[in-house]
């Protein structure tokens, strides 16, 4: 069942049956828990407590069926949802001071656009040519320094690697605006992201 129907499902008042599909996401999530301080019993609670919150998020913020993830923002929720838990845990044995509550919606959202650009970005260079997409995941998923690329690929210098990568990244940014991928400004941000952080 694909996420429209599961979307759909829920806006019409028949979650049971499409509760019933995301069930299949929960041994990741058990399996999440389990190894991060938690027991299946708290794992299932959770789980429960991100059906919930997904619910909401269906039938009241009415997301874009052609975008949203119906499993990244369950797992996602999980995942936040245990890391609470696990903050309030250490609270409650004195370890820390004070906890403040998660903005959840702000961090699943800010979580799931990251990943939404991310496989937009990994879409685009699956369409460069070999050499391109190479020197692009070398440099910013391998964390690679431009040095080692430019020894690999038989460039005379430094300089002309850094050429060739900017030519690539104007490629691939000419094919997101092209294919309506991105626009120009989410596109930049998210070469700053890629330059920061390295994702």
């Amino acid at each position: 069942m694909n996420e429209a129907k599961i979307i759909d499902l829920i806006q019409c008042g028949r979650q049971e049956k499409a509760f019933a599909r995301l069930y299949r996401f929960y041994p990741g999530v058990e399996k999440h828990i389990c190894i991060n301080s938690g027991s299946k019993d708290e794992a299932l609670d959770i789980f429960q407590d991100a059906l919930v919150i997904l619910y909401r998020k269906v039938t009241e913020s009415k997301p874009d069926n052609g975008t949203f993830s119906c499993e990244g923002y369950l797992v996602t929720t999980c995942k936040l949802l245990w890391s609470n838990e696990l903050r309030k845990k250490k609270v409650r044995t004195g370890s820390e001071t004070g906890l403040e509550n998660l903005r959840f919606e702000d961090e699943i959202q800010g979580q799931l656009e990251k990943e939404y650009k991310l496989k937009t970005i990994e879409n685009v260079l699956l369409k460069l040519g070999e050499k391109c997409r190479t020197i692009l995941e070398q440099f910013y998923f391998r964390s690679l320094s431009m040095e080692h690329i430019a020894r690999q690929f038989g460039f005379k210098t430094v300089e002309s690697a850094k050429v060739q990568k900017y030519k690539c990244i104007e490629t691939a940014r000419k094919m997101a605006l092209e294919n309506k991928m991105l626009n120009e400004s989410t596109f930049n941000e998210f070469a700053v992201d890629l330059k920061t952080e390295r994702l």
